[in-house]
C-alpha cells in the first residue's frame, strides 16, 4: 500500500461524472487548492474519477467481472480475468490488462476523499452545497470500501489523511467492521443527499443512489430485513420506473430520453472528446472490437423460452432451433450465429467473411461463438462511427430493475410477503413481455429470482458477487467452458444446420477452489511494503 496511501496529485480533472471547467493542476497543496467553490468541485471531480465506478475496459472493469463468472469467458492471456477464471492467478501476477486486483485494492480514491473531507471547511461557500459535497465524497468512499469488502474481505480502514510512513503500519480491519462502516456512512449521507439532480448535474449521487448501494451491500451480507427495507424505501420515493426499451437502455442515443433516465439511479457520465468511454473491448471483430467478453453457453441456456419456462422444462423448445422463441433479453444481450447484426448475418460457425469463426487461429474472434450485444449499439448509433474511438456511452452503476429484484430476493429469503416478492419480479419481466411467475412457494421463487437476476443484469458486473453470496462457485465454475454447436449458417436466411449435437469447448478447463476463490488475494506488492499486512493474506493464497 506504500504508493497508494501517500499524497497524490489531483490531476485527472476531466472526470466523467461532473461537467465543469477541468483545468489541470500540477501539484497538490491543501493551503492553495482548497480556496474556492470551483476548487472544491475540481477535487470532487477527481474523487469521482479515482473511485472507478465504471464498467468499461481499464476504467472500472465491472463488465469484465462477468469474465470470472459463468456468464462469460475471457480468452486473452494479457488480461487478468483469463487467469482468475482458470484458478491460476497469483497475488504477484501483475502487468495484465483488466487487473481486477489492482483496480479495486488501491487507496487512491479513499486518500483523495480523506483529503477533501479534511480541507473542505477551509472554503467559504454556501453551507448546504458544502454539506451535499461532503455527503457525495462519503458516498464515494463508502462505494470504494464496499467493493473492497466484497472482493477482498477485511481491508485497512482509513478515514484520515496519513502521515508519511504511517501507511506501512496499517493492519486489516475485519470484514464486519468494513461493512458496518459502509452501512453507517450510507445511512447518514442518504439524509443529506438531494432526491433529484438537474440535467447539468447528471452523474452526481442522490439519496436514491445511497440507498441503492446500502441495499446492495445488505443483500450481499444477507441482512435481508434491511435490504428489503432500503429497497422498499427507494420504491416509495416514486422517482424511478422501468424503461420500456431494455436494449435501448444501454445505447448512447437514448441517454437524453427522460423515460430512460427514470430507470437510472446513478451512472458514470462520459463526454467525448474530453472524456470518452472506450467500448472496443466489447465489440465483434468486424467492428474492430476485441471480444474481451465471450458469452458462454451457460448464460445462453439461462434465458427462458418466450413461454416463461426453462429450456429444460418447455416441450416447445427445439434444440435444433435453439435461438427461436426466447426471452427478448437474450436477443438484446447476445449476438448468436444466424442473427442479423449491423446489416450482416453473423456467422461464427464457418471461416467466412470477417474473422469471426470460433475455431480460427487469427484475430480477436469469440472462442465461444457468441458475442456481446449489450452496450454494443449498431455502429450508425455511435458518437463516432467506429467503437475504436472514444464514445459517449454512460455506464449504469445502479438501476431500478436491480432494486426490484433486491426487494424480491430479500423478501423471499425471509419467507415473508411472497406475493409482493413475485409482484416485484413480475414487474421486471413485464417490461419485456415475459409471462409472470405464479408459483409462490419460497423454493420456487428463490430459483426464479436468482435466474431473473442473472438474465436481467447479465454483463453488468454483478454475477460474481451473486455467485459468492449464494456459495455456488464450485457448482457453476468448475469444468470446461461451452459454446455454440458446430454447423453451417445460410448466409441469405440466417438458418442454421448443425453438424453435431455437442457444444464446442474453448479448450480451457476452469478450476474454482471453494476454500480460496470467493476472495481476491491482497496484491503481493502491497503486502511486501507493509509489515502489518504480512502474514495476513487471504486463505489459500
Amino acid at each position: 500500500m506504500k504508493n497508494k496511501l501517500l499524497p497524490v496529485c489531483i490531476m485527472l480533472l476531466m472526470a466523467s461524472c461532473i461537467k465543469m471547467d477541468k483545468a489541470p493542476v500540477d501539484a497538490y497543496s491543501s493551503d492553495t487548492y482548497f480556496t474556492s467553490e470551483q476548487a472544491a468541485f475540481k477535487n470532487l471531480a477527481a474523487i469521482y474519477q479515482y473511485t472507478k465506478m465504471s464498467g468499461f475496459f481499464e476504467d472500472g472493469n465491472a463488465i469484465i467481472m462477468d469474465d470470472i463468472s459463468d456468464n462469460a469467458y475471457n480468452p486473452f492471456t494479457n488480461q487478468l480475468p483469463y487467469f482468475i477464471a482458470l484458478g491460476t492467478a497469483t497475488p504477484s501476477l501483475t502487468g495484465k490488462y483488466a487487473d481486477l486486483y489492482r483496480t479495486y485494492f488501491p487507496y487512491t480514491g479513499i486518500r483523495s476523499a480523506n483529503v477533501f473531507l479534511d480541507n473542505i471547511d477551509k472554503i467559504q461557500m454556501d453551507q448546504t452545497k458544502k454539506d451535499i459535497m461532503k455527503a457525495e465524497v462519503r458516498f464515494l468512499r463508502a462505494f470504494d470500501y464496499a467493493r473492497k469488502m466484497m472482493c477482498f474481505g477485511g481491508v485497512p480502514l482509513v478515514t484520515k489523511v496519513l502521515q508519511y510512513g504511517e501507511e506501512n503500519t496499517l493492519s486489516r480491519n475485519t470484514e464486519a467492521e468494513i461493512t458496518n462502516f459502509v452501512l453507517t456512512e450510507l445511512g447518514q449521507v442518504a439524509d443529506v443527499l438531494p432526491l433529484t439532480r438537474s440535467a447539468a448535474e447528471n452523474g452526481r449521487v442522490t439519496k436514491g443512489a445511497a440507498l441503492a448501494l446500502k441495499a446492495r451491500v445488505e443483500l450481499f451480507v444477507k441482512d435481508y430485513a434491511n435490504a428489503a427495507k432500503d429497497a422498499k424505501a427507494i420504491i416509495d420515493l416514486k422517482q424511478y420506473d422501468l424503461y420500456n426499451n431494455y436494449e435501448g437502455l444501454f445505447w448512447e442515443k437514448n441517454q437524453d430520453d427522460p423515460l430512460r433516465n427514470k430507470e437510472v439511479i446513478l451512472e458514470v457520465v462520459y463526454n467525448p472528446p474530453t472524456w470518452g468511454s472506450w467500448i472496443d473491448a466489447l465489440y465483434t471483430v468486424a467492428e474492430g472490437g476485441w471480444n474481451s467478453v465471450n458469452p458462454t453457453q451457460s448464460i445462453v441456456d439461462a434465458y427462458e423460452t418466450k413461454n416463461g419456462r426453462a429450456i429444460t422444462n418447455d416441450p416447445s423448445y427445439n434444440a435444433d432451433a435453439p435461438y427461436t422463441n426466447r426471452d427478448p433479453r437474450f436477443y438484446a444481450s447476445i449476438i448468436y450465429p444466424g442473427q442479423t447484426w449491423n446489416d450482416r448475418i453473423f456467422n461464427s460457425l464457418e471461416p467466412v467473411g470477417p474473422d469471426e469463426y470460433y475455431n480460427s487461429s487469427k484475430g480477436n474472434r469469440s472462442r465461444t461463438g457468441y458475442c456481446l450485444r449489450k452496450y454494443c449499439a449498431p455502429t450508425d448509433y455511435l458518437t463516432n462511427n467506429s467503437p475504436e474511438e472514444a464514445q459517449g456511452l454512460n455506464f449504469i452503476v445502479f438501476r431500478y430493475a436491480e432494486v426490484l429484484l433486491t426487494y424480491a430476493e430479500a423478501l423471499i429469503e425471509q419467507g415473508t410477503n411472497l406475493d409482493q416478492a413475485a409482484a416485484a419480479i413480475n414487474e421486471v419481466r413485464a417490461r419485456v413481455n415475459m409471462p409472470p411467475v405464479t408459483d409462490l412457494s419460497q423454493q420456487s421463487l428463490r430459483q426464479r429470482v436468482r435466474n431473473e437476476r442473472r438474465v436481467e443484469l447479465a454483463f453488468e458486473g454483478l454475477r460474481w458477487y451473486d455467485i459468492k453470496r449464494w456459495k455456488i462457485g464450485g457448482q457453476v465454475m468448475n469444468g470446461p467452458v461451452y459454446g455454440v454447436r458446430p454447423g453451417k449458417v445460410n448466409m441469405t436466411t440466417g438458418a442454421i444446420t448443425f453438424s453435431s449435437p455437442n457444444h464446442i469447448t474453448v479448450g480451457d478447463v476452469r478450476v474454482f477452489n471453494e476454500g480460496r476463490d470467493y476472495y481476491f488475494p491482497i496484491p503481493q506488492e502491497d503486502i511486501d511494503v507493509n509489515p502489518a499486512l504480512q502474514g495476513h493474506q487471504n486463505p489459500g493464497w
